[in-house]
């Protein structure tokens, strides 16, 4: 099945009490929701977000207690969607145009995203649309200082809802804007009160596909946000040396009480990259730090190849490489958009230069 065909996901995450439920309830509410899966991971043996969420007969949902779904029972994610889904056909429903995924407000989305991918009988039927994060205007600066996984949520998601502003004052807000565009600087940033949003704000925020014009890969990609770092003249260092995760004081993010230190830059490369300095830079570069590797999106431009390609990476997983049109990247200059966790620019531009440079000047 082509990508094009896949039913979309989205992927609504946000720290404890930030209005994910709220949210949820009103969603499903709209035309646009009409026919979606709703899957709500609630955290212990009795679950209750699920018995909030209106139901109806234009979607389903489906309830996974007992344990966390990026961790303890994420393998029951693809059973519990699979189960629901047979039962649809079996009972003669609608079918399913799509699937929301609701996380507990303590989980990392990283290995939910890796699932979508990975999964086979997933990955042949859905496709990541895109991370919704919420985040409490009242609470949100202590959250992100205080907690790992309110950084990790916010800094992989695609766009950022701010909710309960009517609780914080001007400069509260203000700072918790900052904070955001720190950790995540190429994230939307939407206000919502009391979970009313259009749900057209929320979609459309996925990979690009083959076919679709450059303008739409641009806007995924937006590496203009990001801060831009360039290779570093001089001799190549060894891949111990270059993997190491170089931290800068003058440039790192602010630290949470667990030592988290998000990162988001963008590297560029003018010259074509040759198929097999990407593969091996992008395979040691997952095999060193790739749990510090939140997220990954770039528009390559490999040498041999008409077409530029659109690489999606969440830790240790890749999306399969897609295809564009070459006006994708007209220039082409080659854009890597990096999402760490304590893995400075230095540690990814210079196990490049490694690779880069000519096998007869690599030190051993």
């Amino acid at each position: 099945m082509r990508d094009a065909d896949l039913m979309p996901v989205t992927v609504l995450t946000g720290f404890l009490g930030s209005g994910k439920t709220t949210l949820l309830n009103r969603l499903v509410r709209q035309p646009a929701m009409r026919d979606a899966l709703v899957v709500i991971n609630e955290f212990g043996d009795i679950g209750l977000d699920h018995r909030l969420v209106a139901e109806g007969d234009e979607h389903s949902v489906v309830e996974m207690s007992s344990g966390c779904l990026c961790c303890t029972i994420r393998g029951d994610l693809s059973r519990s969607v699979q189960q629901a889904w047979e039962a649809l056909e079996r009972d003669g429903g609608r079918p399913i145009s799509r699937m929301i995924i609701e996380t507990t407000g303590l989980a990392d989305p990283a290995p939910i995203l890796q699932t979508l991918m990975t999964d086979h009988w997933l990955a042949h039927r859905f496709r990541l649309d895109g991370v919704v994060c919420l985040v409490d205007a009242a609470n949100g600066l202590s959250t992100l200082n205080a907690h790992r996984e309110s950084q990790r949520q916010a800094a992989i998601a695609d766009c950022l809802l701010i909710t309960k502003a009517d609780l914080a004052d001007d400069t509260r807000l203000a700072r918790l804007r900052e904070q955001l565009s720190t950790v995540n600087p190429a994230a939307e940033q939407l206000d919502v009160q009391h979970g009313e949003i259009d749900a057209d704000r929320l979609t459309a925020r996925r990979l690009p596909t083959p076919g679709k014009a450059g303008q739409q890969a641009e806007g995924w990609l937006n590496a203009a946000s990001y801060t831009q770092v360039s290779l570093e003249p001089g001799l190549a260092p060894t891949p111990a040396e270059a993997s190491a995760p170089l931290l800068s004081p003058a440039t790192a993010a602010p630290l949470s009480r667990h030592g988290e230190q998000i990162r988001s830059f963008c590297f560029s490369v003018e010259a074509p990259i040759a198929p097999e300095v990407l593969e091996d830079w992008l395979d040691l570069l997952m095999s060193l730090l790739g749990d510090k590797m939140l997220r990954i999106k770039a528009i390559v431009n490999v040498a041999g190849q008409a077409q530029p390609l659109a690489l999606h990476g969440v830790q240790h997983i890749f999306h399969p490489p897609v295809e564009l049109p070459a006006t994708a990247c007209p220039d082409g200059i080659s854009r890597f958009v990096f999402i760490t966790s304590g893995v400075a620019p230095e540690a990814v531009t210079q196990l490049f230069d490694y690779f880069q440079a000519p096998e007869a000047n690599r030190p051993s």
